[in-house]
């Protein structure tokens, strides 16, 4: 009997919006809340104004200074 290597998948967002309010709920469970940076940011990703890959391209940008 052999065991599939591939992770099992228990949640996937619908949304991009629903993917970001998912990602600042478990950031506010732990205590931590975003700058106002940080949330203009996260409401670009939510609005599909940009990707996950763009966003860590301009905090690159805005803290490799």
């Amino acid at each position: 009997m052999t065991v599939s290597q591939e992770p099992e998948i228990l949640w996937e967002p619908l949304s991009a919006r629903e993917a970001v309010e998912d990602t600042l709920a478990s950031f506010r469970v732990d205590g931590l809340e975003l700058d106002e940076f940080g949330l203009a940011l996260m409401e670009r990703i939510a609005a599909e104004e940009i990707d996950e890959d763009e966003a860590i391209a301009i905090l690159h940008q805005k803290y490799r200074k």
